[in-house]
């Protein structure tokens, strides 16, 4: 029942994440390091998924991110002014 008003998705290997057109995301697979916690996300704009992590792209320009880490691949939370093309 979460899954209406969805305006994008993305799927990883074993996870997949929907854009709601108010902002939030909703997210069903996998959860294995947290990749699917993204109940706490407001007006997202954009979202992304590889295979053990998701990221989010805020409104503001900053952007969010959750599961696995070992590479640096969720350490974003100093990216800020990132804007969508065009």
């Amino acid at each position: 029942s979460g899954w209406r008003d969805i305006v994008a998705i993305s799927a990883g290997t074993s996870h997949t994440v929907g854009l709601k057109a108010n902002g939030t995301v909703v997210a069903v697979g996998d959860n294995a390091f947290g990749r699917r916690n993204v109940g706490s996300w407001r007006d997202i704009v954009a979202v992304s998924v590889r295979s053990s992590h998701t990221v989010g792209l805020k409104a503001d320009g900053t952007v969010v991110a959750v599961g696995d880490n070992v590479f640096g691949q969720s350490d974003v939370s100093d990216w800020r002014d990132i804007k969508l093309p065009d």
